[in-house]
């Protein structure tokens, strides 16, 4: 009878344990998440000539829940990135992503503000331009971002104005 008592404790026990464990956010692996989910949406190495907005979406979707994605992709979320890129005549590469937990929410989901430190740059320029940011995470298993939206900068809204000019 005392076996299987214990028996039933201990696997009462390891239920215990692997539920609550299951969910657990890390925060050094949640930064290195976003900055890989970033890379993959940022980086332009050749302006001239820019990865498509459906290239990037397609680099970026298994970051993305499906709602997400498919609002991105709709909205055309991605062709700033590349109209930035033509227009400034400019690589971009992140350099790093600063979060902000801000709420942990009923949905075991975790609000986050971000800041980015986004790198243009050529062979006679180069700066380091912030941008804001905010973000919900998921992890039922593994991260998935459900939210993701980005304060636009006036880095960005200067080279979207200038359509076609030299910079």
């Amino acid at each position: 009878m005392k076996n299987i008592m214990g028996i039933l404790f201990l696997t009462s026990m390891f239920f215990v344990v692997t539920a609550c464990g299951g969910n657990v956010f890390n925060e050094d692996s949640i930064k290195e998440f976003v900055m890989e989910y970033k890379t993959d949406q940022y980086t332009v190495k050749n302006p001239s000539n820019p990865p498509t907005a459906v290239e990037i979406g397609e680099r970026v979707k298994p970051y993305l829940s499906e709602e997400e994605y498919n609002s991105f992709m709709t909205n055309r979320y991605f062709n700033i990135i590349t109209v930035v890129a033509k227009n400034t005549r400019k690589s971009i590469e992140v350099q790093d992503v600063v979060l902000e937990k801000v709420e942990e929410n009923e949905d075991g989901s975790i609000d986050y503000n971000y800041t980015l430190q986004l790198k243009y740059y050529d062979n006679h320029f180069e700066d380091i331009i912030e941008k804001e940011g905010q973000m919900t995470i998921q992890h039922n298993g593994q991260y998935i971002i459900t939210r993701d939206w980005e304060k636009p900068n006036q880095y960005e809204q200067d080279a979207i104005l200038n359509q076609g000019n030299e910079n």
